[in-house]
């Protein structure tokens, strides 16, 4: 048996009214992202300087001046100046979604050209829950108690082990054949496989797997119209 159910899925539709050298990044927690700067005057990026500005803060933080990461920045650790003086962020987080303004001065200190801001809006998900649970003689979730045998249900990792309480896995159990496994996503998670087991005398009869899986990356977005799919998906075999 295989089938596929949509978990969520967003469609993104942007209208581009913005002009200039304006551009929207998407991206999903914990990628790499690359913020393109169009108004380079030197090759060296000794005339860059990036600015970060979040919505509901009156004030922006420069994150590059003249081309070098500020120490100072939360985020210094997760920035870098590429070789075309474009700013790279990794391990994206939702609080790193904002604008990002990529601004040149001369060497004498005056401001040189326009602008070129990228506005960067991060995917993010919530947690996925996952209920198996045996119909029974008894009703669903409650195992039969006119059999010898003793019939338990639990979650298992890719390699067959029992699945915990950690600070990603939740198991929650109503009864022996009603288990709920709550995961926290992240990006190593993609094609990632989880087992509903049924036992029977601790041993293992039957299971159905859970696999989830997020087709595409992030997608840079300039001055065109463009419909932007962002889709999960649990499948299950």
């Amino acid at each position: 048996m295989y089938c596929v159910l949509p978990l969520k899925h967003i469609l993104i539709i942007l209208l581009s009214g913005v002009s200039g050298d304006t551009c929207s990044l998407y991206s999903r927690v914990g990628d790499t992202v690359s913020l393109s700067c169009t108004n380079v005057v030197y090759p060296n990026c000794s005339s860059t300087t990036w600015t970060y500005h979040r919505t509901g803060l009156q004030s922006a933080f420069e994150e590059v001046g003249h081309g070098k990461i500020k120490t100072y920045s939360e985020r210094a650790d997760r920035l870098k100046v590429g070789s075309d003086c474009s700013l790279h962020v990794s391990d994206v987080r939702a609080e790193d979604a904002g604008k990002y303004t990529c601004q040149q001065y001369l060497s004498n200190g005056s401001p040189y050209g326009n602008d070129a801001p990228v506005h960067l809006s991060v995917l993010t998900s919530e947690p996925v829950i996952l209920r198996c649970f045996l119909y029974t003689s008894e009703g669903p979730g409650i195992c039969s108690r006119d059999v010898t045998e003793h019939v338990s249900l639990l979650w298992v990792d890719e390699a067959g082990n029992k699945l915990e309480n950690d600070s990603r896995h939740q198991v929650t159990q109503t009864f022996d054949c009603d288990i709920t496994l709550t995961v926290t996503l992240q990006k190593e998670d993609n094609n990632r496989k989880w087992t509903c087991q049924l036992n029977i005398n601790e041993k293992k009869n039957i299971s159905f797997d859970f696999t989830f899986m997020v087709p595409g990356n992030h997608c840079m977005i300039c001055k065109d119209i463009v419909h932007l799919p962002c889709s999960g998906y649990i499948s299950i075999t």
